[in-house]
This record gives structure tokens, sequence and C-alpha cells, in this order.
């Protein structure tokens, strides 16, 4: 009797895929996938789900159907980052070096923080909306990812200032137009924070919270700014207090 063996040819990735997964993969995989990126690095890290979950806060069927291929929001790419210590970017779309360590030996320089991970770069509309958009946005919704060593809490992002308003030349604190701007929506805004505020529909406006006779308003740090002082109204929604800000350099 005759029997036909049937060889069938199984590219290295594949193969690699394979044996990081412990599973076998029907086609040809080459990483492409964020569910596919999050299970690899899991395994490499030795975690199972029921681990995975418990570091980063998700739920064991959140990750499961992750892992499967269900779509994430931007908080819990940023929750398994952290606790996969891989980089969000890459984790999300496979951009960028996968390891959050990018010192080699012969550099300089080191860090002067240590990276709590990375966050989406908004517009200041997404971030008048960003209750409401939070678990629909999509990893490519950002303009980028940005790192910060503060910790923004689970839904945190970041914008850049737009306008001259918070520029003070001479004050302690100024926030000129293009620097970007880190903000904990979580944060309890307290008189003299800086804020993040979404007035006349939903764009949001940055300006520092200040109690005047002891009324909440919102404040142009610029001395030459007209209408310093607004007046905060019932239907002006605080979208989070900026905890950080810092300029990009050419």
């Amino acid at each position: 009797m005759a029997f036909e063996v049937m060889i069938e040819r199984v590219s290295p990735m594949r193969f690699f895929c394979n044996r990081l997964c412990g599973s076998r993969l029907n086609h040809n995989c080459d990483m492409e996938t964020f569910g596919y990126r999050v299970r690899a690095a899991r395994k490499t890290r030795g975690m199972t789900q029921t681990q995975l979950a418990a570091a980063s806060g998700l739920s064991q069927t959140t990750i499961s159907d992750i892992e499967r291929g269900r779509n994430a929001s931007s908080a819990d790419i940023v929750a398994l980052a952290r606790a996969l210590d891989v980089r969000a970017e890459w984790l999300a779309d496979g951009r960028g070096p996968r390891s959050l360590s990018s010192f080699s030996d012969e550099a300089n320089v080191a860090p002067a923080y240590a990276m709590k991970g990375r966050v989406p770069l908004i517009s200041s509309v997404q971030a008048g909306m960003w209750t409401e958009i939070i678990d629909n946005f999509q990893p490519g919704d950002a303009e980028a990812w940005v790192e910060c060593h503060r910790d923004l809490g689970p839904h945190g992002y970041a914008l850049r200032v737009k306008g001259e308003s918070m520029t003070a030349p001479t004050g302690e604190y100024s926030f000129p137009h293009g620097m970007i701007l880190y903000v904990n929506p979580s944060a309890e805004p307290l008189p003299g924070k800086f804020v993040v505020v979404r007035r006349n529909g939903h764009e949001a406006t940055f300006k520092r919270l200040t109690l005047v006779d002891g009324e909440m308003y919102l404040e142009a740090i610029n001395p030459d700014w007209p209408n310093r002082y607004i007046k905060l109204t019932p239907d002006d929604h605080i979208c989070g207090v900026v905890v950080y800000a810092g300029l990009e350099l050419p």
C-alpha cells in the first residue's frame, strides 16, 4: 500500500510565530496584527492571560478578545504596553523599536526621568470630546504617540498649545504656541491648576483655573491678552488637568 505524504512549506517567520505563540498558525504570519503582537509579547515575558490582565488592569476576557482580533482603545494599548514592557507605538501598529530601551552603551546621555509610557497626541477638538470618543479611539486617530514620565492615568493624552494667550515672557510659567501639554483627565481641577476646558461646543481651550471673589474663572496668563478672565459656567466641561508641558526641538 502506498501512502502519499503531504509536506507543507513553512516560512521562517511563520515557524518563529508558531514557536513563540505556542500554537500552530494557519497562515504566514509577520506579526502584522495588534492581537499577534500582544500574544507574542506576552509569551516572551512568560505571562499567562490572567497574569497580563492583573498587570494591565484589564480583564482576562478582554485580553483573550484582543488576541483574537478585537480592537482596543488607546487606554488599553497604553496599559498593555506598560505591562508588557514594550513601546505603545510598536504594540499599536508595529512601527518603531519594540523595546522601551533605546539607549546604547556608547550613548553619553541618559533619560532624565523614567518613562511611564506613551499617550496619544490629539487635536483640541478630540480633547474636547475625549470622554465620548475614548472607547472607540484607534491608534491611527492620534497625530502621534508621545512619551511622558508622569502618570497621566488610564486615559491620559497630550495636545499642542494653540495661540499666544498662555505665553507670559516674564511670568513663572509660559506656554508658547506649539508646546505639548500632557493631561490627566482624572486629576482634580483645583484653583491654580492649568486645565483643558471644553467651551462653546466641542473644541477645548487651555487656561489656568483661578478663584476670584469666591467664583471660578479661566485665566489667560499672557498679561497683554484681552479679556484675560472668563467666568467658568455650568456648561463648561473640564477635560483634564495639565501635569507637564514640554517643547519639541527641531
